[in-house]
Formats: C-alpha cells, structure tokens, sequence
C-alpha cells in the first residue's frame, strides 16, 4: 500500500506540473491509458499497481486523481448489456455472449467544470481500438458520450463500490455467473490478442 501511495503522489505531482487548463485532460488520459481487463479488484491503488483495471477500479483511480486535483467529481452507473459491448466484430472467442441477456452496470464519472457537471468516461485504452473497441478521446470541457447503450443512468448512492456489489448481488445467481464468466473471457481474449 506504502508504494501504491507514493505513486499516487507523484501522479498527482505529475499532473499539477502541467497547466492549469490541461491538468484535467492530462488526468484523463493518464488514466484511460491504463491497461483495460479484470484483476478481480475495483481498488484504486490495485489497478496503479497492476497498470491494469475495468471500469469500476479506473474511474475510482481517475475520482482520486481529480479531487486531489481539487475537483469535485461523482460516480454514476449506467445499466447495460454485456452481450452488447460495444466490439465492432466479435471474436469467436466472445462469440457465445453476443446478444445474450448480460445485465451489468458500467461506471463513469461526472466531473464539476465552472457550473456543470460533465460526463466522462476512461475505460478504454487506445490500444483496444485495432480489436473493434470505440477509441476514447475527450476535449477536457464538455459531455462525453458514454462508449457503451444504456438502458438508464443514475449516480452511485455513498461509496461507488459498495453500492455496485449491491447492484451484482441484486441480479439473479445465473446473471452473475454469466457476467463474471464474460469479463473472465473477455480479459482472457484481449491479454491474448493485444
């Protein structure tokens, strides 16, 4: 933990050397260049540890980067489908989940900027892109759109990870096993295929 939060000082170091105007952006993109893929953690100081992490352990990473920063910053859910994400042609190793009823719930976060809240979003890393994944990119000021088909969205009641594993628990044993079994694969796959 001791090496987990000196790298996070010196990140936060990192970032408040750029300008003002650029440290938000520069935030962003440090994190959402993170390795995307499942570690079986959602800690922040994990996924800076393993340089890796899905939506949850990266937008908790990216959270405690910008309010440290000095921004106010809320965790918002997005219900969707896993068997929806958004993989431009799916692989034969992914093809059994295709259309498959994968109830989840994604995270992303809202960031204060003057008097709005704008959405973002870091989950993907660039490199996904040449395997069919939605490149990432976002201009520092304004409303992202989220890189996966929400059914409905809402903001994480008190701590975001507490109230996700509420979310996967509330969801039927076969949902869960389903999905746990999807981001096994998926991060199976693209460890293979990066």
């Amino acid at each position: 933990m001791l090496r987990t939060m000196k790298e996070l000082t010196a990140l936060v170091q990192q970032v408040s050397k750029e300008p003002q105007e650029s440290q938000l952006l520069r935030a962003y993109e440090t994190v959402r260049d993170i390795t995307y893929g499942d570690i079986g953690s959602r800690d922040p100081f994990d996924v800076l540890a393993a340089k890796k992490g899905t939506c949850s352990g990266k937008h908790a990473l990216l959270k405690l980067l910008l309010e440290k920063l000095g921004y106010d910053v809320q965790s918002w859910f997005a219900k969707h489908d896993f068997g929806k994400f958004p993989i431009a042609s799916w692989p034969e190793a992914l093809a059994d989940f295709k259309d498959s009823d994968i109830p989840d719930y994604h995270d992303f976060l809202k960031v204060q900027i003057g008097d709005e809240w704008v959405t973002i979003d870091a989950v993907f890393d660039p490199s996904l892109a040449s395997l069919g994944f939605p490149l990432l990119q976002w201009d520092g000021q304004t409303n992202m759109q989220l890189p996966i088909e929400s059914s409905e969205t809402f903001q994480a009641g008190g701590d975001m990870e507490t109230h996700k594993k509420q979310l996967i628990g509330a969801l039927t044993d076969e949902q869960q096993a389903k999905r746990k079994t999807f981001l096994s694969s998926l991060t199976a796959w693209l460890d293979e295929n990066r």
